[in-house]
């Protein structure tokens, strides 16, 4: 009974926490739209360019503390010990560590511009500086309400984000135009602190609010307490370093390597804003809503951990890979085949020959949906297994190929050979994590993952044939999204693929459990006696 009340709650957090994922990145979907046409592509250049380093920076605030935190709680709810002075104490200490950081990241706002080839941007860093302190705690507070399997406060939080950021951006940027470019780049960028600000006040107004009947004294953390704390925090904190790493390197690498490709510094912030900003905007958001329930599955199964239940961990460990793939692989050959009609859509305002470079970076980089998604579900996972250190590794690994690949091919193959680059380091780190993985619990999904591609190529043919039959561009996305919808759930219930079990965990089962009494029908003859 214990069980299937923590599969429930797994299950219902993970969708609550997917469901605002997705709103959040359809409102910042929807943000690109007028942002682009306001700064354009050399200013949605600028604006890519300092958001790897400002995610960096983020990361260095956090130092893995949040993630560790969530586990913390769960463990120690689960045997009845307080969770409150954690709180407490990760909240003062990274609140000071990300004023330090908000402070360095100001003073050295030249020299980061000079890096990446654009001094235009030093700006935008020196007002991008004062949301760290307020990331750090934002992050705290999420992290501790995971950890208490409350996620209704992540999801909204993440929602707010992007609508403060959506209303206040815009009319910023669109006011400071007239001065110039960099200042209209720099109003969208104070669109992003006031966001953080207006969730950081969200998140504190929660927790008042949920524990306004509790009396809690402080208590110092002993020695024993910070030392588990950091411990847990250390290999995570290198996990979460080393992505934001990778897209610094990229945001370095790219607009250098393209001038010696041959383009001017404009030219080359332009492409590098076209490729880092719509497409990576389109691919995270159902990678987004994927690794909500990686989120949602770090506590659940470090709880198994603790309580040694291997068949926990399994169960749990399958149906989230799973479940990864039949999202993920659909949602990878659908973004190669509709590439050029959902891009012109989004994206009016591009030029013939700005749009042509997007839709090929997309095409190239959007198997990037399963790669990313399934690779983050593994690497928390071994992270809920405390064996952080062989997701550090692969990701160290796949960040090498990756930067070897970025100089070479971006300087011989331009913009194109830097998306190719960008596939090579999820693929690279998901091969090292899925051998990790399978090395410490023996997970075998070999022929789960094949029947996956082999249906996902049948429902991207249907959408090749949509394309053929249908000439109107808005018409053939939405049919070809219907049909290849269809095709797909229609194949995996048919060929079990997904199981009645599996639909229990899944957003919508009222609707999909009743298609799955249509397709497998003598499944259900019992029943019906």
């Amino acid at each position: 009974m214990q069980d299937m009340t923590a599969k429930k709650r797994i299950t219902s957090g993970a969708t609550l926490l997917a469901f605002g994922s997705v709103l959040a990145k359809m409102i910042g979907a929807l943000y690109r739209i007028p942002l682009t046409n306001i700064l354009g592509a050399e200013g949605m250049g600028m604006y890519q360019l300092i958001f790897p380093v400002f995610a960096l920076f983020m990361v260095l605030s956090n130092l893995g503390i949040p993630t560790a935190l969530s586990r913390i709680v769960a463990e120690k709810r689960a045997s009845g010990e307080p969770t409150h002075k954690y709180l407490i104490v990760c909240i003062l200490f990274l609140l000071c560590l990300g004023l330090f950081l908000g402070i360095l990241m100001f003073l050295i706002a030249k020299p980061l511009a000079r890096w990446q080839g654009n001094d235009n941007t030093y700006l935008g860093y020196m007002m991008i500086a004062p949301a760290l302190p307020m990331v750090s705690v934002i992050c705290v507070f999420r992290g501790y309400f995971q950890g208490q399997m409350y996620m209704l406060p992540t999801a909204l939080s993440n929602v707010i984000e992007q609508i403060v950021k959506l209303c206040v951006g815009i009319a910023l940027a669109h006011t400071l135009s007239k001065f110039g470019l960099i200042w209209s780049v720099c109003g969208a960028i104070l669109g992003v602190v006031a966001s953080e600000g207006a969730t950081m006040v969200y998140m504190i107004v929660t927790h008042i609010l949920r524990n306004k009947r509790q009396k809690h004294i402080f208590e110092r953390l002993t020695r024993e307490e910070k030392k588990s704390l950091f411990h847990i925090a250390m290999p995570i904190a290198l996990v979460s370093v080393l992505m934001p790493l990778s897209n610094f390197f990229d945001s370095v690498i790219c607009v250098n390597m393209l001038t010696l490709f041959g383009l001017d510094e404009a030219s080359a912030t332009a492409q590098y804003g076209l490729s880092s900003g719509p497409v990576n905007s389109l691919i995270n958001m159902p990678v987004v809503a994927i690794v909500s329930l990686a989120v949602v599955i770090v506590p659940s199964v470090s709880v198994s951990r603790v309580t040694r239940d291997i068949e926990g961990v399994m169960l749990k460990s399958s149906l989230c890979v799973r479940i990864a793939y039949f999202f993920g692989i659909p949602f990878s050959l659908f973004f190669a085949v509709f590439a050029k009609n959902i891009l012109s859509i989004i994206y009016p305002s591009l030029s013939v020959y700005n749009l042509q470079i997007v839709v090929n970076v997309l095409r190239i980089c959007s198997s990037n949906v399963a790669f990313l998604a399934v690779m983050q579900i593994y690497v928390s996972l071994l992270q809920a297994l405390d064996k952080t250190k062989y997701a550090v590794l692969s990701l160290v690994y796949a960040i090498t190929v990756k930067i070897v690949l970025s100089f070479l091919l971006t300087r011989f193959l331009g913009i194109y050979g830097f998306a190719i680059a960008t596939l090579s380091m999820p693929l690279v780190a998901l091969l090292g994590v899925n051998f990790s993985y399978r090395k410490i619990c023996g997970l075998h999904l070999e022929k789960n993952i094949g029947l996956n591609m082999l249906l996902g190529v049948i429902m991207a043919l249907c959408g090749i044939g949509v394309l053929a039959l249908i000439k109107n561009g808005i018409v053939a996305l939405v049919v070809g999204m219907l049909v290849c919808a269809l095709v797909y759930v229609w194949l995996g219930f048919l060929f079990g693929l997904v199981t009645r079990d599996d639909i229990l965990h899944l957003p919508l089962k009222r609707l999909l459990l009743a298609m799955h009494r249509i397709i497998r029908f003598w499944e259900y003859r019992d029943e019906t006696r």
